[in-house]
């Protein structure tokens, strides 16, 4: 049970990552459904360029700039913006692989926690945490997305606090995607993320847009995880593919349990 335990950290390391992001994203005002996209290019980056953890943020900070230039220089939809990155990840990578499938396979590496998992679960959430609620940046960022009008009518741009947003976004990310494909799988496969963006999503409401609430969100997941690895050993015959399902379904009931009682910020998703 203890090993299953750390598998769980281990494997719900990219996805506390991407919540990590999301949270800073959403607070400035932004909703980044391209999250998704940002982790897929980023395992597949973190294979082609040297080093790996550097080189998955490459691929991130990419799809995150597009992202951004849409979103924030020519106000699109964001909506419609993050979901034509996760469409343009997809495509691309996968267009890649076929053609390059050779150059992505990778030894599996993950057999104790990792120096990642360790600053994505103790100190990227307290730096996060000090940034957003112990700063004059992170006041002036949280006001971006509660009221934008605010903070240009004080002097400051809403636009360049969007952007550090998106940029801190595409750090956690990068290393996300780098982290799946360097350290939980062997190499790289189409669509690995297998919807970890929208999971993360999902996260940050039920986190209600805190770093504590997303480190919460995330240990649930990991849970369940771990519940579903755990059934796995014992075999007691039921389906593999129900067994995967565990912590998707689990994240689902939370989610309709806390339908109605969280109050988003007052600019999310607002050009």
């Amino acid at each position: 049970m203890i090993d299953a335990l750390l598998l769980a950290i281990i494997a719900s390391t990219p996805l506390l990552l991407a919540v990590e992001g999301e949270v800073i994203v959403q607070r400035s005002g932004m909703i980044n459904l391209g999250i998704e996209g940002l982790m897929l290019a980023a395992a597949m980056t973190s294979l082609l360029i040297t080093p790996g953890f550097l080189g998955g943020i490459a691929g991130a900070a990419a799809m995150a700039a597009l992202f951004g230039v849409f979103a924030i220089v020519f106000r699109a939809d964001q909506i419609v913006t993050g979901t034509a990155i996760n469409f343009l990840a997809l495509g691309l990578t996968g267009f890649l692989y076929r053609e390059m499938q050779d150059k992505f396979a990778r030894p599996i590496t993950h057999s104790k926690i990792d120096g990642i998992a360790i600053a994505a679960w103790i100190v990227i959430p307290i730096v996060l945490a000090f940034l957003l609620w112990r700063t004059r940046f992170g006041l002036r960022l949280r006001a971006c997305g509660e009221n934008p009008e605010a903070v240009a009518a004080a002097g400051h741009s809403v636009a360049l606090h969007r952007w550090a947003a998106l940029a801190i976004e595409a750090i956690l990310a990068g290393l996300a995607g780098a982290h799946l494909a360097l350290v939980l799988s062997n190499g790289f496969a189409e669509n690995m993320t297998a919807g970890r963006g929208f999971i993360a999503l999902s996260i940050v409401i039920f986190g209600r847009w805190k770093i504590k609430g997303a480190l919460l969100g995330t240990a649930v997941f990991g849970i369940a995880a771990a519940a579903q690895y755990a059934l796995q050993a014992t075999g007691h015959g039921l389906p593999f593919h129900l067994l995967l399902a565990i912590p998707y379904v689990v994240t689902l009931l939370i989610l309709c349990g806390i339908t109605g009682r969280v109050r988003a910020p007052e600019a999310l998703g607002r050009s």
